[in-house]
Formats: structure tokens, sequence, C-alpha cells
């Protein structure tokens, strides 16, 4: 099983910031201009949907070439060097001149702020070969669509099935061309509001019922499975057969949101390809994504084979439950 990660890998500086120089209430931070704000970095690392994605199911066995775009500065080169004591196979698509992408992470006793910089280039999509069991697709930031078109062609032309995690930007512009992947897609996965967003129901979801008609409604598009993350809350699936399950969040010792999401796909997916069946599949998504919560840092808490066995016994009365 050799799987092709098509996506963004960045810097993350995470940045600790003096409260007595900050408002922040009602989900609002405010800062007043003309002010010199004490601040330390707390942590950098590598992160970037399609690499964490990548590094996750590498340590999880499963062999990785993974397609990013870098540019010629020295975050790019630590980017690549990272990936490759990973383990992780590299096909890149090089901007001369340009610097990588970075991620300030400004965190906050309840959430944090991601100011994130992209470079405006136009995204391609020319694989060194096209010999691949899966493809896992993810975020592109600006000028996606052209990058994004010749990886549905590709697929279709190579028989290569796709799992799909859109990216923000995916998700704001919801065209033609996203909708045309979803449907091209045998995996789907986002969180609840994203899901909301993709889909074209109207009302208020506000329960598991609810939550089963997101499930199905994104189901009809065209994957086969869909899982949707809710938080804290827990999360949701839909297997093959119309089957719907919904899991409680597993117990952490962490609350760092930075890559969680990515850590849930890549446990979900992993063990997707590995034969098992959707509740195992949550069970492992829950397994890497609390371990990631733990660390600062997207890739940090990503567990080894052996480390998610362990989790997974400590974990063992956790089940899924059918809606």
């Amino acid at each position: 099983m050799h799987v092709l990660v098509v996506g963004t890998s960045v810097v993350d500086l995470f940045l600790d910031i003096d409260p007595d120089h900050v408002k922040n209430e009602d989900q609002k931070v405010t800062f007043t201009l003309g002010d010199k704000i004490p601040s330390s970095i707390r942590k950098t690392a590598l992160g970037g949907n399609g690499a964490n994605v990548s590094v996750g199911l590498t340590r999880l066995e499963i062999p990785v070439t993974f397609y990013t775009y870098l540019g010629s500065d020295f975050f790019s080169r630590e980017i690549e060097s990272g990936l490759s004591r990973e383990g992780v196979g590299l096909d890149v698509e090089r901007h001369e001149d340009t610097t990588s992408p970075l991620h300030i992470v400004l965190d906050f006793p309840k959430d944090r702020i991601i100011l994130a910089n992209y470079n405006k280039n136009a995204y391609e999509f020319t694989p060194r070969q096209n010999h691949y069991d899966f493809m896992y697709l993810t975020s592109i930031p600006d000028s996606w669509e052209g990058a994004y078109k010749s990886i549905l062609d590709f697929a279709k032309e190579n028989k290569i099935p796709i799992a799909f995690s859109p990216g923000t930007r995916q998700i704001e512009d919801k065209n033609d061309l996203v909708i045309d992947v979803i449907k091209n897609s045998k995996v789907y996965f986002s969180n609840l509001e994203e899901a909301i967003r993709v889909s074209s129901i109207q009302y208020s979801v506000s329960s598991k019922e609810d939550v089963k008609k997101l499930l199905l409604e994104m189901k009809k598009i065209g994957p086969e499975v869909v899982s949707i993350t809710d938080g804290p809350r827990g999360a949701y699936a839909v297997d093959k057969q119309e089957n719907c399950y919904f899991i409680v969040a597993a117990p952490t010792r962490g609350h760092e949101k930075t890559g969680a999401g990515d850590a849930y796909a890549t446990g979900f997916f992993a063990s997707y390809l590995y034969g098992n069946d959707i509740p195992t599949s949550m069970k492992w998504g829950l397994a890497v994504s609390g371990s990631v919560m733990e660390h600062t840092g997207a890739q940090f808490g990503l567990l080894t084979k052996k480390g998610l066995e362990k989790r997974l016994k400590e974990q063992d009365n956790l089940r899924a439950e059918t809606i």
C-alpha cells in the first residue's frame, strides 16, 4: 500500500504573548496600536495539513510519497530535511525565489489565532510517477484550482482512489471543482462546521440525528465513507452500507488544537487502509488526535504503531455507537 499525499507543508512558530497587553473577551482578541508587547517563542515545528498526514501515516508504517510546494529559503530546506528524517518520500514542486509557508500561532487559554503566510504562486501538479494505491488530497492555498484539476484528472486516468480533506480555501470557495473532487472521492474528512458549509443542508445541526442526516447528505454527493469531527464533543462517520456512528472524545491530558484534525484523519485513514471497520477506524483517529493534543506542535504527538497499540489498550472501553 503506497499513498500519495498532496498538500501544504509549513513551519509553525508558537508564540506566547504577555496577557497584560491583550484584551481577550467574547471570542475576540484586541491589541493596542503602538504597544510593544512582550512575547516569547515557545516552540518551532513542522506543520501543514499534508505534512502532518504524511508523517503520521509513515509512523504507522504506511509508505508515503508527499507531493508538496516549497520555496528556496532556509525554512524550505528545514521542512525538506525534517520530512526526510521521518522517512517521508518527497516529490517537491519548488518555486524559486520564494519563501516557504509560515504560520505564527498565537496561543491563548481557550484557543489560538494563526497568522498564515502563503505565496501567491500558481500551483501545479506534475508527479514523477503514477503507481499509487491511494491518494490523500488536502489543502493547497491561493491559486489551487489548476492543481486540483490536474490531480483529479490524474486520479481518474490512473484509477487511484481519493481520500479528500479540503482546506479552508476550498471550503470558502466551494465551487464546482470542489464538489467534483468530493463526488470522485472514496473517503471524505472534515469537521462539522465545514461539512455543513459543503452540504446543501439549510437547518440547524444540533443533535445526533441532525448529524446523521448530514452524514447521509454528504454520502449522497459521492464518497463511500464520510468522517466528521466535532471537537471535544466527539466524532461521527458513515460507512459504505450507510451505517452511521458516533464516538465520544477520548480522554486526553492536553488541550492543544494545532494538528488535532489532521491527526484524527491520519489514524482513521491508516486503520481504513489496514482493512479495519469504521468503528475501529474512529478509535484509531481518537487515539492519534488525543496524543497530538498533549504536545505543542502538530507532529510531536503522532504515534508509531507500538505507541498506538499502547494507547488503544488504555482506551479499550471506548466504543462507537450506532445512530
